[in-house]
C-alpha cells in the first residue's frame, strides 16, 4: 500500500485444480452421463485417436445406449443429429373417446407456453383465445345457354348433382359443396373457401364457360351418360380389343377380374382396384396399367373416381 509493507495476517495454501483427467475418470464420467455424442478436443492428435479407439472398444457391447465419438481436426466442423420428439395432448371432442390402435387423430395443432395440444376447430374458443371463422366466396359469370345444357355438362363432371329451387331461383348443388344459382343471362357460384372447394369451384366455372360456348339448342341437348361399373367395363373391353385384338380377351369376368392372354402371356385386371398383374412381362403390365387408369380418369366423374 503506497510502497509500504503490511504484515501478513492470513494463511496461504496451494491447491492443484488440474483440468486433465485420466482415462478411468473420463470413462466413468461418460458412463454416468450416457451422452449419445462425445467430441474430443484440446489434445495431441495421436493421443486423442487412442482415446477414441479405447472408448469405442469399451462401449461397443453396451446395450444401454449408443455412443458416437469424434476427434475432429482444428477448424473441422462436426455435425450432430438429434431426434426431436414432441408430445401433444389431445383435448376437447377429440378426447371424448379413447382411440384404438391404428386410429388417426386429425385436428388443429396448437402450441401454447411450450405445450402442444390437438383439438377440433370447434374447440378453439374453449381452449384458446382464437376463433374459428369461415369465408364464403361468390363469383358471377355470364351464361345465356339453357339450364338443361348446363346440367348435362355438370353431370359429366361430377356425376350426381342436386337440382332445386331457392327463393325463386333454379339452383344446382355440385360436389355437395358448390352452389350454382341460375338466373337469366347470369350464373352465380357460391362456396365455403378451402383448398378442395376452391378446386371444385374452378372446375365448375370451366364447365360453365364450356357450356356457354356450346351452340347446342335446348331441344338437342343429349341425355347424360350414366357412368357406372358396367359402362366402364364396356369401354375397357373396347379399348383392349383395339389395342391387342378381341381374340386376346376373355369376356367372362370372374370375381371382378378380367383375364387376357397376349403373346401367350396371361394378364389379369382387377376391376375394383384397377390393379394389373402380368408375372411374365413387367413392361406389358406397365403399359396395360397406364391405359386402364387413364381410361378410368377420362370417363369417370370426379365424385365417382
Amino acid at each position: 500500500m503506497s510502497g509500504q509493507k503490511l504484515p501478513l495476517k492470513c494463511s496461504v495454501d496451494y491447491i492443484s485444480f488440474s483440468a486433465h483427467t485420466d482415462y478411468q475418470q473420463t470413462s466413468e464420467f461418460i458412463r454416468e452421463l450416457k451422452p449419445p455424442n462425445v467430441v474430443l478436443v484440446h489434445g495431441e492428435a495421436n493421443e486423442m485417436a487412442r482415446l477414441k479407439a479405447a472408448l469405442l472398444r469399451e462401449y461397443e457391447d453396451t446395450t444401454d445406449f449408443k455412443i458416437d465419438v469424434y476427434n475432429p481436426r482444428n477448424t473441422q466442423a462436426v455435425e450432430l443429429y438429434f431426434r426431436g420428439e414432441k408430445m401433444a395432448k389431445v383435448v376437447g371432442k377429440l378426447a371424448s373417446e379413447k382411440p384404438k390402435q391404428g386410429d388417426k387423430v386429425s385436428g388443429i395443432l396448437i402450441k401454447r407456453n411450450f405445450n402442444y395440444h390437438i383439438m377440433t376447430p370447434d374447440d378453439l374458443t374453449n381452449y384458446t383465445d382464437r376463433a374459428m371463422s369461415t369465408v364464403t366466396q361468390r363469383q358471377s359469370v355470364s351464361y345465356t345457354g339453357s339450364l338443361s345444357l348446363l346440367v348435362y355438362y355438370l353431370q359429366q363432371l361430377s356425376g350426381k348433382i342436386d337440382q332445386f329451387e331457392k327463393q325463386g331461383k333454379q339452383c344446382l348443388k355440385v360436389f355437395d359443396a358448390i352452389l350454382v344459382q341460375v338466373e337469366p343471362k347470369i350464373v352465380t357460384l357460391e362456396w365455403v373457401a378451402g383448398p378442395v372447394n376452391d378446386m371444385y369451384a374452378d372446375s365448375v366455372l370451366t364447365v360453365i364457360l364450356r357450356a356457354e360456348a356450346d351452340p347446342v339448342p335446348q331441344k338437342a341437348v343429349p341425355v347424360a351418360i350414366k357412368v357406372d361399373k358396367s359402362h366402364f367395363q364396356e369401354c375397357l373391353l373396347e379399348m383392349l380389343s383395339d389395342m391387342f385384338g378381341s381374340e386376346t380377351i376373355n369376356k367372362l369376368i370372374k370375381n371382378n377380374v378380367m383375364s387376357l392372354t397376349i403373346d401367350n402371356k396371361p394378364v389379369e385386371i382387377a376391376l375394383d382396384t384397377l390393379a394389373v398383374k402380368c408375372d411374365e412381362d413387367d413392361q406389358l403390365q406397365s403399359i396395360i396399367h397406364t391405359a386402364v387408369n387413364k381410361l378410368h380418369q377420362a370417363i369417370t366423374p370426379i365424385n365417382s373416381a
